[in-house]
């Protein structure tokens, strides 16, 4: 048991450090967040543990997984894109999906960084008004919905996606026995090849990676596919009985019950027939894309030419 856990036992207390927002979800399963960016997920067994993706790599997130828990740490990416893995640099080993391997071994683009940390100030621009009107009228942000300045210390002009190596490839119906939970691989393509969620099907938990998400589900990069997005979303959904609570990497909705899940596959059906109400949008790199609008998520697709990482 780590120093916090240590310290706090069973209790769901946040542990907070200038970057990240540790939050216990329920028993064995942590949610390490980078608010309003993306949030990566501890889940514990009774011998090892899986960190499921390692965030932008602004800070060190292994010293916060080390201080959550002691036990062997294997890390997994849910897919290759920067955000999930840019933290990979800090651990020795770590697993993807096969189809994921070369992608993530590959450089960036140099200007991916910069156009990134430019959505960071936007972002912050933005949350300077959200959080006073929240204050004043709505009372609903919570600690782990914080958006946060840059760790002190932290050059964003000098920020830099550094490929890693995988250290252990993954494929589809892998089990991930971490000590009385199993976790299974799901590969699920769509926003990228390489995409996976892991399934803890005896304590009904879905890891839904990028695949599920609250907010805009991003199909309008340049290795995404929609059709293998719907055929992902629509498994997941006739598996939805097996699981209760969905956690997701994006947005301040991250904890979601399986009908979101549902949603989001008839949502994905309603998109390819054209039904779908679509309307002009911006994606997190100010790419012009077109959103296709339902009640608690959307879909953004091309515009023109796709979204390039």
């Amino acid at each position: 048991m780590g120093d916090w856990q240590a310290e706090h036992g069973m209790s769901t207390s946040p542990f907070r450090t200038a970057w990240f927002e540790v939050s216990k979800m329920e028993a064995g399963v942590y949610m390490v967040s980078e608010p309003g960016h993306v949030n990566s997920w501890l889940i514990e067994g009774s011998k090892s543990a899986v960190l499921f993706d390692t965030g932008l790599g602004v800070a060190n997130i292994r010293k916060v997984a080390e201080e959550i828990t002691l036990h062997k740490l294997l890390v997994v990416n849910s897919h290759y894109h920067f955000d999930h893995s840019g933290g990979n640099r800090f651990f020795d080993e770590f697993a993807i999906h096969r189809s994921g391997a070369e992608l993530v071994s590959k450089p960036s683009p140099p200007e991916l960084a910069a156009r990134y940390m430019a959505y960071t100030r936007r972002l912050l621009e933005a949350w300077g008004p959200y959080r006073e009107a929240d204050e004043l009228y709505f009372h609903m942000l919570t600690a782990e919905r914080m958006i946060r300045e840059l760790p002190e210390g932290f050059d964003p002009d000098g920020y830099e996606v550094v490929p890693s190596i995988p250290t252990r490839l993954l494929d589809e119906g892998d089990v991930l026995d971490l000590g009385g939970r199993q976790l299974q691989v799901l590969h699920t393509p769509g926003h990228s090849p390489d995409c996976i969620c892991l399934l803890d099907e005896a304590n009904g938990l879905l890891f839904g990676g990028d695949t599920i998400n609250t907010g805009p589900i991003y199909a309008q990069m340049e290795d995404s596919d929609l059709e293998k997005f719907a055929r992902s979303t629509a498994r997941l959904a006739q598996m939805a009985d097996g699981y209760r609570r969905v956690f997701v990497c994006h947005f301040l909705r991250f904890d979601e019950p399986s009908a979101l899940v549902k949603e989001i596959a008839a949502g994905f059906q309603t998109l390819l027939s054209g039904e779908a109400f679509i309307r002009d949008n911006v994606d997190c790199f100010n790419q012009p894309v077109k959103e296709a609008c339902f009640e608690h998520f959307s879909v953004f697709i091309p515009a023109g030419e796709p979204t390039r990482l």
